[in-house]
């Protein structure tokens, strides 16, 4: 419910503000990306140019065309009836595990639906014929994904980092918090998200946590909308291959009564409750029984000297979870800068990665093992670590 609300508030308050927005006719003004794959389904979602009544076909990535794939088209769809709008959500279930797919956005204009008995559509149109997606595999042997974080609006340090990776066999892309540094609108932050790396995440799926900057201006209660997770939080757990995951959000990074926050923030009850939903996450057993356990949080858990307010909280508090659940590595950002905490340094029983603001994280894990390398602007690799897995 809570994302349907979010998904509503952003169709009537988006205003088309990404790149090649087209003024007139069927035109994606934004996206599409892809959120939330699973061995039968993905969702996508994407804004256009103006209102319309738009749908996803699929078809196997093997030549067979999309007519002939038998498959209906996919509506975002609310109480029943179909949705026109310009910002778009649609589910796609009912396909094979570890399949690749492609898919097609068709589309009408809505003319006029002045008439609650006769809507006018102009002519039905494909907005695009775009890409493939890949649904989750359960067998697969291997998890391999790229992350950047703490981008703050720079598209060509964004471009610089991940252009790299396109064409290559990512299960995902992770964008781990402040990718902008700011959200007093919700169009420039999609254009900050997905426009610099529109030609990678049309194929590939983005998977994000949220950083505290993505907390701050008076549209960012719509952030948690831009992004499908699998229980309607920014905190959630999903696997991929041998690798569970358990994505968490931790606020700001100040206390609530800090003047910045203007008497709205809320984040100490915030963070408890996802505590108590933390400590029966780990004992699911989509994540308990997986091989390897990673956990990605834009505010590492380090608690030492100079740790802020939330930093602290966090690494008393969700830490002692974590240990206890048998976590492999912590990913993480926030500091503008690496680190790596050995295990048991700051209260921690695993590793942490922290990620600069100005470096790629590439990420490949088997049954036994983790990889995890480190790459510039000029995709030179600047440190690596291999992590054995008990």
């Amino acid at each position: 419910m809570r994302n349907y609300i979010i998904v509503m508030l952003l169709a009537a308050v988006f205003v088309p503000a990404c790149p090649d927005a087209g003024a007139r006719g069927i035109d994606l003004s934004c996206g599409p990306w892809i959120q939330n794959v699973s061995e039968t389904g993905f969702t996508l979602m994407w804004a256009t140019a103006d209102k319309s009544l738009s749908w996803v076909e699929v078809a196997p990535d093997d030549g067979t065309p999309f007519e002939a794939a038998r498959r209906p088209g996919f509506y975002q769809t609310v109480a029943g009836k179909k949705y026109t709008g310009t910002f778009h959500k649609v589910r796609v279930e009912g396909l094979e595990p570890g399949k690749a797919y492609r898919y097609r956005i068709l589309g009408k204009n809505v003319v006029d639906d002045s008439d609650p008995y006769g809507s006018v559509y102009g002519s039905e149109g494909t907005l695009k014929l775009i890409g493939t997606v890949m649904t989750a595999d359960p067998g697969a042997d291997t998890c391999r994904f790229s992350m950047v974080n703490d981008i703050h609006d720079n598209a060509s340090l964004y471009t610089s980092l991940v252009s790299p990776v396109k064409g290559e066999p990512l299960d995902f892309l992770l964008l781990n918090g402040d990718i902008v540094s700011y959200a007093k609108s919700i169009d420039t932050v999609m254009v900050h998200t997905f426009g610099p790396v529109a030609d990678i995440v049309k194929d590939i799926p983005v998977v994000f946590a949220r950083g505290n900057h993505e907390g701050r201006g008076a549209d960012s209660y719509l952030v948690p909308g831009l992004f499908d997770t699998p229980t309607g939080e920014p905190y959630y757990i999903f696997r991929r291959g041998p690798v569970a995951f358990v994505v968490l959000d931790g606020g700001e990074d100040k206390p609530d009564s800090s003047v910045e926050y203007s008497g709205l923030a809320d984040y100490d009850a915030y963070r408890q409750a996802e505590l108590e939903w933390l400590r029966g996450a780990v004992k699911d057993p989509l994540f308990a029984d997986a091989p390897v356990k990673v956990a990605i949080i834009h505010i590492p858990l380090i608690d030492g000297p100079g740790s802020w307010y939330a930093q602290s909280w966090l690494s008393r508090n969700f830490s002692p979870v974590l240990n206890e659940a048998g976590v492999d590595l912590m990913l993480s950002g926030h500091l503008h800068r690496h680190v790596y905490a050995e295990p048991g340094t700051c209260g921690n029983g695993f590793p942490i990665v922290v990620n600069s603001n100005k470096t790629r994280l590439d990420f490949l894990a088997t049954g036994d093992r983790i990889r995890v390398e480190i790459y510039d602007t000029s995709d030179v690799m600047v440190q690596s670590y291999s992590f054995r897995v008990d």
